[in-house]
């Protein structure tokens, strides 16, 4: 991922899909599909600018999380923060 590349979409793999997360993982070189139901269908974005890294959360329903603090409330979008060496993401919470 470099800057000016579109943005990593992060989401759930749907049984509705035609072919299998590992297929989408591989042909669309800006997507990652999880099969779980804690992750939304579009739940988060990381991308480059100048050099750095950042994710937000893209209204996603179990939020998206870094170093356990949650990016923002539930069906909104959350401000981008910077990731650094060493954060742990996390997607969706099972309650």
């Amino acid at each position: 991922l470099r800057d000016g590349d579109t943005p990593l979409r992060i989401g759930r793999f749907t049984d509705r899909s035609s072919i299998s997360p590992t297929a989408v993982n591989a042909l669309n070189t800006n997507k990652i599909a999880f099969k779980s139901r804690v992750v939304s269908r579009y739940h988060a974005e990381i991308w480059s600018d100048n050099g750095k890294f950042y994710i937000k959360d893209t209204k996603s329903s179990t939020g998206t999380f870094l170093n356990s603090h949650r990016l923002g409330p539930a069906d909104y979008e959350s401000k981008p923060r910077q990731l650094k060496h060493g954060d742990i993401v996390q997607l969706g919470v099972d309650y």
